[in-house]
């Protein structure tokens, strides 16, 4: 699908654990589900932790339905059948309103990396890195207090907009995680962590 990276879940009581594995930008959740909850509940349980946007498909046509899609917030409604293109313009549409506050149209010099923060994209050398959108909120702010420690707390407010749970720490030590490999290339930059301080992006001058 596109350039999109796609992790597919049959098994709608995992959703949350997956979630918990890889941070996606957008969800697209079936309503109708062979299984022991309907998508709209599944969403119900991914907005206790969640607030990624979720688009609903179904191929009933009640207005509770189209209702209750929307009540969930942060979600968008298709009905099957439905032309690819149209799901892809939604999942730009919600995209777009993403975390943009914090992704300036500015170019972060990081060692030998260049940060795009409004491409999302991570250059080193010829080598193209996309970044998702929780990747390059949490890259953004590093760089803006790069040599300097945010606090965990504040990082998880910034991106997320809530206060600290257990699943938003482990969401952003998935994330510091993932950032430490894509800028292992650069023995100059590290991801440092200390438990009473913060998170803080060295860069070795």
């Amino acid at each position: 699908m596109q350039d999109y990276e796609v992790h597919y879940q049959t098994n709608g009581t995992k959703v949350t654990d997956e979630l918990q594995r890889f941070q996606p930008d957008i969800i697209l959740l079936d309503v109708v589900l062979n299984d022991r909850l309907d998508g709209f509940e599944i969403a119900q349980c991914i907005r206790k932790e969640y607030n990624t946007p979720i688009i609903f498909t179904t191929s009933r046509d009640g207005n509770e339905d189209f209702k209750a899609g929307f009540q969930i917030g942060n979600s968008d409604y298709v009905r099957k059948p439905y032309r690819i293109m149209e799901v892809l313009l939604r999942i730009d549409s919600l995209l777009s309103k993403q975390v943009s506050e914090i992704k300036p149209d500015i170019t972060f010099q990081i060692g030998n990396y260049s940060f795009l923060a409004k491409e999302q994209t991570l250059m080193f050398e010829c080598e193209k890195i996309h970044l998702n959108n929780y990747e390059t909120a949490v890259l953004t702010l590093l760089c803006k207090h790069r040599n300097a420690y945010i606090t965990r707390e504040e990082l998880i407010k910034q991106v997320w907009g809530e206060t600290q749970t257990g699943l938003k720490a482990a969401s952003l030590n998935n994330i510091l995680s993932r950032l430490k490999k894509h800028l292992d290339k650069d023995k100059q930059l590290q991801i440092a962590s200390v438990i009473k301080l913060g998170v803080k992006l060295e860069v070795k001058e």
